[in-house]
């Protein structure tokens, strides 16, 4: 009997990271490529990317110690998802990672323990699926699951939680959309809802995250330059 296995070429991995950094390099020279943890969670691809200087994005608290325990430290982790644990949140916020409030809950653990402190704290935007071509976004009509809407007044009350008085900008936005085609139009459309939000509520963002979900090294698919290049 044969066991499956995942053969890694490293070679590929390298090119596609190198196409990346350069790409943002060209228009972002301040900007990090963070690497989807749930994605290929495997300790030698956690541990190659972070010495090639790549941040750990994880969406779980399993995630957040798993890179941890790869050698990644609180502050080279990106922290996302709906459903992190307060205790992890809390660590996460402290120690410094980069975190993702994206559902109500987060926002009470923010509103209890961290409210009066001075991280920089990221709010994932529900995004307004009508702005996307059908075939792009496959469920326009059912809108996206995650983040805070605009439209029912849950984005403007979190912002106001999170700024609580503050006289310099602490919030970071977060943009990550899914889509059927990967298309560059999908980031030429969260680009200008990015633009329309930082805008409407006079924000100076900390950072701004539009990843992921974007091709790599595919033959006749859009390259890194073509995504960096739409959202400039």
């Amino acid at each position: 009997m044969q066991t499956p296995y995942f053969l890694i070429d490293q070679d590929q991995l390298e090119t596609n990271l190198s196409e990346f950094k350069h790409a943002l390099q060209a228009i972002w020279p301040y900007s990090h490529i963070a690497y989807s943890v749930k994605t290929n969670s495997l300790p030698w691809v956690l541990d190659y990317l972070r010495k090639q200087g790549v941040l750990a994005e994880v969406v779980s608290d399993e995630e957040f110690a798993l890179s941890q325990l790869s050698g990644y430290s609180e502050n080279e982790i990106v922290f996302n998802g709906p459903i992190k644990g307060e205790a992890a949140f809390l660590k996460a916020v402290q120690k410094g990672s980069l975190v993702n409030i994206d559902s109500q809950n987060e926002l009470d653990y923010f509103r209890r323990h961290c409210q009066e402190h001075k991280e920089t704290i990221g709010l994932r935007i529900n995004v307004d699926t009508t702005l996307f071509d059908s075939q792009d976004v496959g469920y326009r009509e059912e809108g996206f699951r995650f983040g805070f809407s605009e439209a029912n007044g849950e984005l403007a009350q979190a912002l106001d939680l999170i700024r609580f008085n503050q006289s310099s900008n602490r919030i970071g936005l977060h943009f990550h959309c899914n889509s059927v085609t990967r298309s560059v139009r999908v980031y030429q459309e969260i680009a200008r809802y990015a633009k329309y939000i930082i805008r409407k509520y006079t924000i100076n963002p900390s950072f701004i995250d539009i990843g992921g979900g974007f091709f790599g090294g595919v033959e006749g698919k859009p390259t890194a330059s073509d995504y960096i290049q739409a959202v400039k």
